[in-house]
C-alpha cells in the first residue's frame, strides 16, 4: 500500500534578516528541475536522437494570499518583502520543508511577482524564485545535522535555524 502526502504539509520558506519565515498564507508551490541536453551522435544509434546532459536548473513557483508583512520582525514573507528582494536583484536563502523533515533547500533569485484583486475577493499573489547553483540535498545519514553534496556552502544547525557560510 502506498503512503500519500497532503500538499498542505511540504511549506517553503525563505531567509528574511535572519529569521527564516514561509511565504504567506501559502496556497501552492511547484518545484521544476531540468538539466540541459547537449545532441550526440554515434554510429550506432541507428537514426535514433542521443544525447549527454550539461547544466542543470531549478525554479519555484509560489502563491499566496497578502498579509502585512514586518520586515524587521518577520514572521512571513507576503508581497511586500517578495517585492523588496525582487527590486533588489538580491538572491534569497530558501528551504522546502514539513513540520518535521528537511526536503529541499538552497539560493536563488526571485524573478517574477504578479498580484491580482478579484472585486470582493482576496489580493492573492504569485511568484517564481530561479535556483542559483547548486541545491542542497541532505545526507540521509544525518538526521539532525545536516552535510549536503556540494561542499560547504550550506550548514543546518537544527530543523529551525539555517546558516548559510
Amino acid at each position: 500500500m502506498s503512503n500519500f502526502y497532503l500538499g498542505d504539509t511540504q511549506i517553503l520558506y525563505i531567509l528574511v534578516e535572519g529569521t527564516k519565515v514561509p511565504i504567506a498564507c501559502l496556497t501552492e508551490n511547484s518545484f521544476t528541475e531540468q538539466v540541459d541536453m547537449i545532441e550526440t551522435t554515434t554510429a550506432d544509434n541507428k537514426g535514433w536522437k542521443t544525447g549527454r546532459p550539461l547544466n542543470q536548473s531549478y525554479s519555484i513557483s509560489f502563491s499566496g494570499l497578502q498579509v502585512e508583512s514586518n520586515y524587521a520582525v518577520p514572521t512571513q514573507a507576503s508581497l511586500d518583502i517578495l517585492k523588496i528582494y525582487k527590486r533588489r536583484r538580491q538572491l534569497v536563502n530558501w528551504v522546502i520543508e514539513t513540520e518535521t523533515t528537511f526536503i529541499e533547500g538552497g539560493t536563488g533569485y526571485i524573478v517574477g511577482l504578479t498580484d491580482s484583486s478579484a472585486a470582493e475577493g482576496l489580493l492573492t499573489f504569485s511568484g517564481q524564485i530561479l535556483g542559483y547553483g547548486a541545491l542542497a540535498i541532505p545526507s540521509l545519514a544525518v538526521p539532525d545535522n545536516y552535510i549536503f553534496q556540494d561542499g560547504n556552502n550550506y550548514i543546518f544547525q537544527d530543523a529551525n535555524n539555517f546558516i548559510y557560510n
